[in-house]
């Protein structure tokens, strides 16, 4: 029932037997969930102090602005309140439709943001 209701309001998505013929609307790009842990991990050995001595750094970015910004949390369908100004880490890239990029922030979150909203900082 919820899903006929969702589809009364996509009517440009077409849905044959359960599979998406059409994803012009869809907001949600696929990741390797592998990918993210690993990039996750990576920089949390960073942040700890013990990097692993065979693969560089990753790049520090920062939120450019103040006050709060909210961002779309990797993995459920809520969007989060995150600060301004704090450094965060780009997970994957790669850009979706709405020019978001995965990133991990220094709180601790998982977050899709707009790639104009970040400053690289390198690794301070």
């Amino acid at each position: 029932m919820a899903f006929e209701r969702m589809m009364r309001y996509c009517p440009r998505q077409q849905i044959y037997k359960n599979k998406v013929v059409s994803v012009a609307l869809v907001t949600l790009m696929t990741r390797s969930v592998e990918h993210v842990k690993e990039i996750a991990d990576l920089i949390t050995k960073q942040l700890g102090g013990n990097p692993q001595e065979d693969q560089e750094l990753v790049p520090d970015y920062g939120i450019g602005g103040t006050g709060a910004l909210y961002c779309y949390q990797y993995g459920t369908r809520a969007y989060i309140k995150i600060a301004r100004g704090q450094k965060v880490w780009i997970i994957d890239e790669k850009k979706d439709h709405l020019n978001r990029v995965l990133i991990y922030t220094s709180c601790g979150r998982i977050v899709e943001i707009d790639f104009d909203e970040l400053f690289c900082t390198e690794a301070d």
